[in-house]
């Protein structure tokens, strides 16, 4: 199997198991009676822990070669899924998230990288990447309510531990690859913020305003809301599953668009919209939302990897790539922690409008920034 081939393939099973867990794990909580300030708190974790990770692994893996961290990336879900397994108490599932957090980071600190590095640095080895990652995710979605139903949640959180184990074996068929000694200077040099030129740096302020926002309407807070309004385990799966098989469908409509400026402004427009009515709509017209929903993340995911690969150094794609999501996971962690106080005390339409405001201001940066 090609390297390209190979990597994709993990991202299959990674992203399969990581849709199963989208809908499974905050379900499981609830019916386990966690708050949702507690449940905020919780999943505001994941993003810091990743990103900490993933600088971390992505700045050895430059020097050291990608397959080290793939093969990680399976362990590491073999313990998530095991510690999800027994989990009741709150503790017990924020060390599960920390966990996962850190499989996460290991696996996004290569996998753009490494087919960047295959792919000769173009961008459409990207669109490949998230096509699959949205995929992968939408099945997982959709099987998630009836394993629930079908295996409970324990044996559904083993299913995904399985999951785990089948990465490192594919992981193992990978070639090692450059192999040279880590040079702290050099990772330094690279890592130094004030040497990047003015785009890279005002791209990372933009990002870290698409993090608010997405924060505000990630992790647990759309399966909740869904729950609110009257629907099931097998519905939730469905209608979260949609949306991503929706935002997989629009990435691959609009992977050969030449007008990225013109994209992320669209989809700004379409995220506010959608989350502004969001939270005052009927069961139906929620439902309607969500799934349409995945077409605003499916046209922003190519203006988001466009940003990426034009800013990014070749000398040092992972760690670039890592430095630019930073401030996004950081920013994204907070509000996740934010959102379940706001929801304790003005229900969901408050984190709805404010992920709106927000994310309008990455849209209108970014569609300016791009002029230049």
């Amino acid at each position: 199997m090609r390297p390209i081939q190979t990597a994709l393939l993990i991202q299959v099973f990674h992203s399969f198991a990581s849709g199963i867990l989208g809908i499974a794990l905050p379900i499981m909580m609830k019916e386990r009676q966690i708050s949702v300030v507690t449940v905020g708190f919780v999943f505001a974790a994941m993003p810091i822990i990743f990103q900490l990770g993933r600088m971390l692994f992505a700045t050895f893996s430059d020097f050291w070669g990608r397959k080290l961290f793939f093969i990680s990336s399976g362990f590491l879900a073999v313990a998530s899924g095991l510690i999800y397994h027994a989990a009741y108490a709150p503790l017990e599932y924020f060390f599960g998230k920390v966990v996962e957090g850190t499989k996460e980071g290991t696996l996004w600190a290569v996998n753009r990288a490494f087919l960047l590095e295959q792919g000769g640095g173009q961008l459409k080895a990207l669109i490949r990447l998230r096509t699959v990652v949205y995929i992968a995710y939408a099945v997982g979605s959709f099987t998630a309510g009836y394993l629930i139903v079908w295996i409970l949640f324990e044996g559904t959180m083993l299913l995904c531990a399985a999951f785990g184990a089948a990465v490192v074996l594919v992981a193992m068929t990978l070639e090692r690859g450059k192999k040279e000694e880590f040079d702290l200077s050099k990772a330094l040099r690279f890592l130094d913020f004030r040497k990047k030129e003015k785009p890279f740096r005002r791209f990372f302020i933009l990002f870290c305003m698409m993090g608010l926002s997405l924060g505000l309407i990630g992790g647990f807070v759309l399966a909740w809301y869904l729950d609110a309004n009257g629907f099931n385990l097998e519905m939730i799966g469905l209608i979260l599953g949609a949306q991503v098989l929706l935002a997989g469908v629009f990435s691959h409509l609009f992977s050969r668009t030449t007008r990225t400026r013109q994209s992320i402004l669209l989809s700004g427009v379409m995220f506010a919209i959608t989350f502004l009515v969001l939270g005052f709509a009927g069961p139906f017209l929620v439902a309607a939302l969500i799934v349409l929903y995945g077409a605003v993340q499916g046209i922003a995911s190519i203006g988001q990897e466009a940003i990426a690969s034009k800013i990014s150094d070749k000398r040092s794609y992972g760690i670039d790539i890592g430095l630019l999501w930073t401030g996004f996971h950081i920013t994204e962690s907070l509000s996740l922690a934010l959102t379940g106080i706001m929801i304790s005390q003005w229900g969901f339409a408050a984190p709805f409008g404010l992920a709106a405001l927000t994310y309008s201001i990455f849209a209108v940066g970014s569609y300016f920034s791009l002029s230049d």
